[in-house]
């Protein structure tokens, strides 16, 4: 055996020691990443509607047909996105909202909402989506529609889903989250729209 040659326990000391000089440097980095993961994470990051005019939402006159009716609906929402982060920038890489009434969807915005943007850090963004149509509903949702109006309180929900980034120095993470808004109403009457103006918080459900 060649003396010049090492032994298998100093081969052995030579991984160990490699393997704890790799420990002791990457623990540190690794402990940092996860403190600033969970620090910065947007799990508390949660959409609002600040206040929301109904000008209709009605059932269109005339006989039903094959027990359908055509509910009318006009919807206007001011729903606002706050980043509380006091560094960290969001980028907004899709936003989509729906209005519904009970499980009826009364369809998506009319107007695109704007995206990709960025949101910087301390900020509040406020889009203006707006519903307008008709869609036809079963004798189920007419009468529920309306024991609502003559109870005077009409119930609408605003759906809300949102592609999130994030980039935590190097680092950069996706987010895909759903929202649910309720809204509550006094009946539209007589062209006079109905007022939300008590502001609710949107509520995760995905």
């Amino acid at each position: 055996m060649d003396d010049n040659e090492p032994s298998p326990w100093e081969c052995c000391k030579c991984l160990l020691q490699c393997t704890w000089e790799c420990v002791q440097f990457w623990t540190p980095l690794s402990v940092t990443f996860l403190i600033l993961w969970l620090f910065f994470r947007p799990d508390r990051f949660q959409p609002r509607v600040d206040s929301g005019v109904l000008s209709a939402l009605r059932l269109a006159d005339g006989n039903a047909t094959d027990h359908q009716r055509q509910l009318l609906y006009d919807l206007a929402v001011d729903l606002s996105f706050r980043n509380a982060h006091r560094r960290l920038s969001i980028r907004y890489l899709d936003i989509a909202a729906t209005a519904f009434y009970g499980d009826t969807k009364l369809g998506p915005a009319d107007d695109a909402l704007p995206a990709p943007f960025r949101q910087g850090p301390k900020n509040t963004t406020v889009l203006h989506p707006s519903f307008r149509g008709a869609v036809a509903v079963d004798s189920g949702a007419a009468a529920e529609l309306d024991r609502e109006v003559a109870s005077g309180t009409v119930h609408l929900k605003v759906s809300v889903a949102l592609t999130l980034k994030y980039k935590v120095w190097l680092v950069k993470d996706l987010y895909f989250y759903k929202y649910d808004c309720w809204l509550w109403f006094p009946p539209p009457a007589n062209a006079t729209p109905a007022v939300f103006a008590a502001g609710t918080q949107c509520w995760t459900v995905k």
